[in-house]
Formats: structure tokens, sequence, C-alpha cells
């Protein structure tokens, strides 16, 4: 039977699992912008070796690369760029300032991607890359991008995909 997997209902993160353990405990990361989220698989890298004056190689060794997830965050707070992009929050609420000055460590997360249908896609250790996009124009936004690569893990598979849960199952 045939899955189609198609839009995207909500990106969720949580505390990253190197033993490979999904955790229960996943919250909505923000508001992911219109069209920008993907999940994209490099070509592996190929090394091949050839006989002197032939064309077709003696042998093909082939290195595949994991897919990697980039989205972005389109409501970000000053919480939120010291969680994905390093530095430190100080005060609260409308007085919450962000710092950063770049030598800041990002932890890593587990990240689940929840389409409206099919296939669902989970990295129990995620790396994060997260860097700021803001066109500040009248036309612009404030944008976190995100590239997410799946880290190993000591049991299971570094990324994973399966059917999407339907409501009430």
């Amino acid at each position: 039977m045939a899955v189609i997997t198609l839009g995207l209902s909500e990106i969720k993160v949580g505390e990253a699992s190197p033993t490979g353990i999904m955790p229960e405990a996943m919250t909505k990361i923000g508001k992911t912008y219109q069209n920008t989220c993907k999940i994209v698989q490099e070509a592996a890298e190929v090394t091949e070796h050839f006989e002197e004056g032939k064309a077709a190689p003696e042998v093909r060794k082939k290195r595949k690369k994991v897919p990697q997830i980039t989205f972005s965050i389109m409501d970000a707070d000053p919480q939120l760029l010291a969680d994905f992009i390093g530095g430190t929050v100080t005060g609260t609420g409308d007085a919450a300032e962000w710092g950063y000055d770049g030598d800041e460590v990002v932890a890593n997360k587990a990240i689940s991607v929840i389409p409206e249908q099919g296939l669902q896609f989970d990295i129990p250790n995620g790396d994060i890359e997260a860097v700021i996009d803001a066109d500040m124009s009248a036309q612009g936004i404030f944008l976190v991008n995100f590239t997410v690569t799946p880290l190993a893990v000591s049991s299971g598979k570094a990324i994973r995909a399966k059917k999407k849960a339907e409501p009430g199952s």
C-alpha cells in the first residue's frame, strides 16, 4: 500500500537521546515558515579505481550521507535564540534580552517532523546549526534557519520514518 507524505503539521523538539530512544515529552519548536521544511539526502561520495587505459572502473566505493532536515522558524524570541543559536537570556517576559558572543555550545536535540499525512521523521540525537536570516525590509521577516544533522545512536538508527499516527488511534 502506497504512503503519500505531504504537508507539514509541526516540528517538535525534545531532549536528545544518544541511546536512540525518542523522548516522550516533546514540544512544538515554533511557527515553521511556509514552504521551508525539507528533508534532503546528498548523493554519496564515490571513489572509483580504474585499470590503466580502461573506461569502466574495476571497483566503485560509495560513502552514503545521512539525510538532513532544514527549515525556518518565524517567531523567534530571546529564549529560542539562546536554545538553538547559543547565548544567554537575562530578564523575563517583555524585559527578556538575548546576549550572544559566539562561543556558546548548543545542546543536541531530538527532532520529530510531523506531516499532515504520511511518514513522520524522527531524529533521536540531532546536531542543530541555527543561524539568523533577517530581512528587515517592509516586506521581510526575521527568520532563524535550521539545519539538523542526525548523529549516530547506540541503539537503532540515526533517522527514522514511520506512518504518522492518526488522531484517536
